[in-house]
């Protein structure tokens, strides 16, 4: 017992995945801390209603900013990840130029027919949400902005600064110019919101320059390709999204804002369960990639397997904490938001399951199969679509929430079951694989 607990700390990998992974968990939790208090803060100020609208504009920003970035940011950190790439660039450049007109053009044209989304799409008219949309649409090219130059970070494995830009420097910048500044509305802190995101744009993109060292647009690749080769992760990344977030907009057009603003906060404390998944995976990424160009199978296959039963093992833990104390989590923002315990038990089931199933979609599309994924990606949409509309008019915020799981666990099961007939395990079995083994 001794000899295996010793040459688990003294295995590079494990090592590399507990210290990278520690740092970045920590930073993840001060952003979801500081995402909380924001939460807090307007549920608490401005109500439930209010809060409510705001979940539907983030919604809207957060699905317009995947497609903005066209799969860019997943494209930059498989590309940078190997070192013979450190000295192109153009690449860089030039995607984070495409990225910035692309998200641009595309919010531009959703404010032009931003009335007839507010009063056209939803069962109940929200005119309300206008205001709102005003300063989120606009903000949209300097979130894809922060991911670009982020991607920089992740491919060099600085996860302590990517970590920063894309989860704690924009409530964080947020939180602190609330507190510096006095604020009449909700609509205000949108405001802030978008100054807030220009600032960390600008951050991330010299600290992504330096990193890179030698700015130039000049590149030996065709960019315009490179954007080809970037669609499918674009793809499969905003069908990510808009399956966490379609259940929020759907909640939108069928219910009452409070109705959202207390789905939007049990999803919001079900994310604590991601936490490991997400910090193992900043690592894994840059990792597999370089392995897999490098033809190390036996290297990534035990990384791979490393990873999922770390993630399990936190995740089991978290997901039953959250259980446990969830009427003293909900009631943080309120007594109201109680109501969405149930919710919060059926998406906690989903992540266990997320879970067990490993780090699927990270390990396809660092691995060349970022087509496969996206096709299973588009089939879970699609069943994510239908039964969130079947079920959200009838069941409310439970059906929203059982459609989610449904798709997830669809597409981590069918992920894995498709990489294990290729050689590559990513599955937990807790009957088979609960020694760690090296």
């Amino acid at each position: 017992m001794k000899r295996k607990i010793k040459n688990i700390f003294n295995n590079s990998d494990f090592n590399e995945l507990l210290s990278k992974g520690l740092s970045f968990l920590l930073i993840r939790i001060v952003g979801t801390l500081l995402s909380f208090v924001f939460t807090i803060y307007v549920t608490n100020k401005f109500g439930g209603n209010s809060w409510g609208l705001i979940a539907l504009g983030f919604s809207i920003f957060t699905i317009l900013s995947i497609f903005g970035r066209l799969g860019l940011d997943s494209n930059l950190v498989k590309f940078y990840s190997q070192d013979k790439n450190l000295n192109d660039t153009g690449v860089f450049y030039r995607s984070w130029v495409k990225a910035f007109l692309f998200s641009s053009l595309l919010s531009f044209i959703i404010h032009i027919y931003d009335e007839t989304l507010v009063n056209k799409v939803f069962l109940e008219p929200k005119p309300e949400l206008l205001p709102y949309l005003d300063w989120l649409l606009p903000s949209i090219p300097f979130w894809s902005t922060v991911f670009i130059s982020a991607a920089i970070m992740r491919a060099r494995k600085m996860n302590r600064a990517f970590a920063f830009y894309t989860l704690v420097g924009r409530f964080g910048i947020l939180l602190l110019i609330l507190l510096v500044l006095a604020q009449e509305s909700s609509v205000f802190v949108i405001k802030v919101h978008f100054f807030g995101l220009v600032c960390l744009s600008l951050i991330s993109l010299i600290h992504s320059s330096i990193v890179l060292n030698k700015p130039s647009f000049k590149t030996n690749q065709n960019s315009w390709l490179f954007v080809k080769e970037s669609f499918p992760m674009m793809l499969s990344s905003s069908i990510l999204v808009l399956m966490s977030w379609m259940d929020t907009f759907v909640m939108g057009v069928f219910q009452d804002e409070s109705e959202v603003g207390i789905y939007s906060v049990a999803v919001k404390v079900t994310t604590l369960a991601t936490f490991s998944l997400q910090a193992i995976n900043s690592i894994l990424a840059p990792k597999i990639a370089k392995s897999y160009a490098e033809g190390e199978v036996d290297s990534y296959s035990k990384l791979i397997k490393l990873s999922t039963k770390l993630n399990f093992l936190i995740t089991i833990i978290v997901v039953g904490l959250i259980v446990t104390f969830s009427p003293l989590l909900l009631g943080l923002f309120g007594n109201g938001f109680l109501a969405g315990t149930s919710v919060l038990i059926i998406l906690c089931v989903g992540q266990l399951i997320n879970s067990m199933s490993g780090s699927v979609g990270t390990v396809m599309q660092m691995t060349g199969k970022q087509n496969t994924f996206q096709n299973l990606m588009v089939l879970a949409l699609f069943i994510n679509l239908v039964l969130t509309l079947c079920l959200t008019p009838i069941y409310g915020g439970n059906g929203a929430a059982i459609s989610t799981v449904v798709s997830m666990i669809f597409w981590n099961i069918t992920g894995a079951a498709y990489l294990k007939n290729k050689g590559i395990q990513t599955y937990f079995n807790p009957f088979k694989d609960f020694k760690f083994n090296f």
